[in-house]
């Protein structure tokens, strides 16, 4: 697909982070964009945020929870026919909750299950009989899809499966004329991972302190450039494509690296602990 003039684009997550910068990108080259999220509210303020930029452009909403789309399917395909087949479908609405793996409950492991797994597979599911050759799909993952990261068990896992999920897609709707591309971004400036920090582990901060947060909106445009070079594997930015590129060689060389950030850790702790101990023997 070389231009979006025109074209129908069905955005999940679409109104914050990598999801609301990427309609904004769709909108500029002139396509039509159906934000589609749970918050009523954040929808309209980012319906009014887009047509305010671009005015005269045609944005629709869908209150809709992707985890339970199954169950809200007639909603679906009723805006499908009231706004148009979808020619791409951006399955960008996901959760992170890092922390130690013995502490995450057992509901937001189930939680994150359904909405970023879950919800990739039910809206897939229900739209790609809408979908004509020369469609367009993209499921987003995460970096940590490509490989483990401390503290993401929960979110690393399902993020693991929307790849393995989309190399199969490929292979089945290839012959269809139908394109898949995984987009995997690297830490962004989003409201999910300014929430992440209430429960990420030190170590996983220390992983993360090698890689640099980049704004949605570089994120949006590498997505945007990557459908139209039709390339699978869509990483934005230069470490995340060096660093996946190392794992593929030299596995043992990444898992060391970060190894040798939690060893850092657990030695600082352990120094402030033996230092704390001390102190209260001096009083």
């Amino acid at each position: 697909m070389k231009s979006f003039r025109n074209k129908t684009v069905f955005i999940t997550g679409g109104s914050s982070g990598i999801g609301f910068a990427a309609a904004r990108e769709f909108l500029r080259q002139g396509a039509r964009v159906l934000l589609i999220a749970r918050n009523t509210g954040r929808l309209e303020k980012a319906k009014e945020s887009l047509t305010k930029v671009f005015p005269g452009t045609d944005v629709a909403t869908l209150s809709l929870d992707i985890s339970e789309a199954r169950k809200e399917q007639a909603g679906l395909e009723e805006k499908v026919t009231g706004f148009g087949s979808p020619d791409l479908l951006i399955n960008c609405a996901g959760i992170a909750y890092p922390d130690y793996f013995e502490a995450i409950p057992d509901k937001i492991f189930e939680s994150t299950i359904r909405i970023n797994l879950m919800g990739t597979w039910y809206m897939t599911k229900i739209l790609l009989p809408h979908m004509k050759r020369g469609s367009v799909i993209v499921n987003v993952s995460s970096t940590a899809g490509l490989f483990g990261v401390f503290g993401y068990t929960a979110y690393g896992a399902t993020k693991g499966a929307i790849v393995n999920f989309s190399e199969t897609l490929r292979c089945e709707l290839k012959p269809k004329g139908i394109q898949v591309n995984i987009l995997c971004p690297p830490d962004t400036d989003t409201p999910q991972l300014a929430g992440e920090e209430a429960t990420k582990p030190a170590e996983t901060k220390a992983i993360a302190g090698n890689a640099k947060v980049f704004p949605p909106e570089t994120v949006a445009k590498a997505l945007l450039k990557g459908i139209r070079k039709n390339r699978f594997l869509i990483i934005p930015d230069f470490m995340g494509k060096f660093s996946h590129l190392v794992y593929r060689i030299i596995p043992g060389f990444v898992r060391w690296f970060m190894d040798n950030d939690v060893k850092k850790v657990h030695k600082k702790s352990n120094q402030d602990l033996t230092r704390q101990q001390n102190e209260v023997k001096q009083l």
